[in-house]
């Protein structure tokens, strides 16, 4: 009863990781695709098309690559590696201040990539590329985000959850290409970046307790134990000072970031105001 309740997190952990990634990229071709339709320049969404796949074909090599080498002997030391790695990348791509701004930028990004392949001589290979990088970036720090995931997996049931997480997460996204293609400029992307900023950050507070655990196994570094405080290790949470106050850092660090526009927005409002008793 145990291993089952400890692996249903790991197929959510693993569906929603691939799933929000996956997406994130999802929606570049998309909209990449969508915006050369509009500028009548339908032959160009087959390179799009062409170097979003071969970007998963890429990601998917790399991942087995890496999965190979570092194999089920990993050192607790190296599994520490891959944990903070991944809990630093979540709590980059997830933090609040990046998550507002971020479907903003994201708008503009793929205007400017359309923009500029409409008036380039290679405006083809221009679009393969872009497509191809986004995805390959998305690829990239989900192989890190899987590395981690796996590494504080310890049961065998865990482990069997996490792929078919992937495959979950798969057929949602295959389920959402299918459905989207015609709706792209109709998905509210602010409140997705938004929503799932929310989980990576749990995951990122969750990577940072088991990274740091890794460390302590491996004799890196120090632990000094806490009384009363338990270990539930799919959820990082360990029993020392060192696992606690990482995990803390992070969350003053989350409220920093929602705290930290409340008081830059009367500064830059007051400038703005004081010209008008003037022009009345």
């Amino acid at each position: 009863m145990l291993t089952t309740s400890t692996a249903v997190p790991y197929f959510f952990y693993s569906s929603g990781i691939l799933f929000r990634e996956g997406l994130e990229a999802l929606l570049v071709i998309l909209a990449l695709v969508a915006g050369v339709h509009e500028a009548g320049q339908d032959r160009r969404a087959r390179i799009v098309y062409g170097g979003g796949l071969l970007a998963i074909g890429v990601s998917l090599a790399l991942a087995w690559a890496v999965n190979h080498v570092i194999g089920d002997n990993t050192s607790d030391t190296l599994e520490g590696v891959f944990q903070l790695t991944a809990a630093a990348t979540l709590f980059y791509v997830s933090s609040w201040l990046t998550a507002r701004g971020q479907a903003e930028r994201w708008k503009n990004f793929i205007k400017s990539q359309v923009a500029n392949a409409n008036g380039n001589a290679g405006a083809s290979l221009a679009l393969g590329l872009t497509a191809f990088l986004a995805v390959m970036r998305e690829g990239a720090e989900t192989i890190v985000f899987f590395q981690a995931l796996v590494s504080g997996a310890t049961e065998r049931i865990e482990r069997h959850a996490i792929f078919l997480g992937v495959i979950a997460g798969a057929m949602a996204l295959a389920l959402v290409f299918i459905s989207a293609r015609r709706m792209i400029q109709r998905i509210p992307i602010g409140a997705f970046f938004s929503a799932t900023s929310v989980m990576l950050y749990a995951l990122a507070v969750i990577f940072a307790g088991q990274g740091i655990a890794s460390f302590q196994e491996s004799g890196v570094l120090a632990a000094t134990f806490v009384n009363h405080v338990p270990t539930i290790a799919m959820l990082g949470l360990f029993p020392t000072v060192e696992t606690l106050a990482a995990q803390g850092l992070l969350l003053l660090l989350a409220a920093a970031a929602l705290v930290a526009p409340r008081y830059r927005r009367p500064r830059a409002l007051a400038p703005a105001q004081t010209p008008h008793p003037r022009t009345v």
